[in-house]
């Protein structure tokens, strides 16, 4: 089958399905904006890394409508998936394909009835159902929004995100004693919750676990000061991994999350996993009192009792957690990301194109 991907920014986690597609025998072209190095909202990933062996072009500022239609026409996908529905080029070309390919459009957002979401919904027949056919999505929460915009059930295709094969390192035989937040240092990631919260968590013990920090902001002085926390900065996709297997107990106390794939990085690497209810992952990947404990959001007491309960679980009760961590995540394993959207591309191909021979 031949996939073209118009995407926004690339990351680990989206290329490492596009990977395993092109490890599946798929012919896949991919147009992708260039990472904003100085951007405060993003960290500053490799592409040329991330992209190494896929078929990818990148653009700045705006993409480059001709060349998009162009690849359009010589390449003649079967599947055209589109990132973000802002970019003007990628919706002319959604539309200018319509029963040409299955096209799909990219959202990893909740419903949450504001009023540009309802503005969405009221226009969904002008702008998003003549673009496109379908939805990709990571989870349940999004598939709400899905048909506020008018798909139908089985045009909603689920699991969005994975992670790379390198996280899945299977359960923990020896679990670690340290916490680890990765992400970037800002107040939606409830930074200053987690700052109180393990100074509260080190005050109540004996012997407290140390907290690592991956990431990058403008928070970093939240936590600069506090004894126990190790600040690594910014670490790579590929080095990850390896902080990650170091690891015990993934804390994520974000204020919104909409999905939080660093909650299937910690689950397939092994550990517990701390977050709240807000994050949209959590449905699938942390069940409370299971493999770790779901918490509510700006409740520093709340956060630091639960990190009091993992650290404080035996070793057999530690080592489960672990198992059942890694169990949870084998649902977003790279490979079958690309399985599943095969297979739901296969069965809506012949419903939204025909008149032309499909690949497999």
């Amino acid at each position: 089958m031949r996939y073209y991907l118009a995407w926004q920014y690339i990351t680990g986690y989206s290329t490492s399905g596009m990977h395993a597609l092109v490890a599946q025998g798929h012919d896949v072209k991919l147009m992708y904006q260039e990472a904003l190095v100085h951007a405060p909202f993003l960290a500053p990933f490799d592409d040329a890394e991330l992209t190494e062996g896929l078929d990818a072009v990148g653009w700045s500022g705006q993409p480059d409508e001709e060349l998009l239609l162009r690849e359009l026409d010589e390449f003649q996908p079967d599947v055209l998936i589109v990132n973000s529905w802002h970019i003007p080029a990628y919706m002319k070309a959604a539309r200018k394909w319509r029963g040409r390919a299955l096209r799909i459009v990219v959202m990893d957002h909740q419903w949450l009835g504001t009023p540009k979401q309802w503005l969405g919904r009221v226009t969904r027949q002008l702008f998003i159902q003549p673009a496109f056919d379908a939805a990709f999505m990571p989870g349940d929460e999004q598939a709400v929004f899905a048909r506020h915009l008018g798909f139908k059930q089985h045009e909603i295709i689920t699991s969005l995100y994975t992670c790379d094969d390198p996280f899945f390192t299977g359960p923990q035989a020896e679990p670690k004693n340290s916490f680890l937040f990765t992400g970037r240092l800002v107040d939606v990631k409830g930074v200053d919750v987690l700052a109180e919260a393990y100074r509260s968590y080190r005050a109540s013990t004996d012997d407290p676990w140390p907290l690592v920090v991956a990431g990058m902001g403008p928070m970093e002085e939240e936590l600069k000061a506090i004894e126990g926390v190790e600040l690594l900065g910014f670490v790579s996709p590929k080095d990850l991994p390896k902080v990650m297997a170091e690891s015990g107990c993934l804390v994520l106390p974000s204020r919104f999350e909409p999905w939080g794939v660093v909650l299937q990085e910690a689950a397939a690497s092994g550990q517990a996993v701390i977050c709240t209810s807000t994050c949209g992952g959590a449905s699938r990947l942390v069940l409370d009192g299971y493999n770790g404990r779901v918490v509510t959001p700006d409740r520093p007491a709340e956060l630091a009792a639960a990190m009091a309960w993992v650290a404080g679980a035996d070793a057999e009760h530690r080592r489960a957690m672990s198992e059942r961590s890694t169990e949870l995540a084998r649902q977003y394993t790279p490979t079958r990301w690309a399985e599943h959207l095969t297979d739901r591309c296969h069965e809506l191909l012949p419903e939204k194109v025909t008149g032309r021979a499909r690949r497999r």
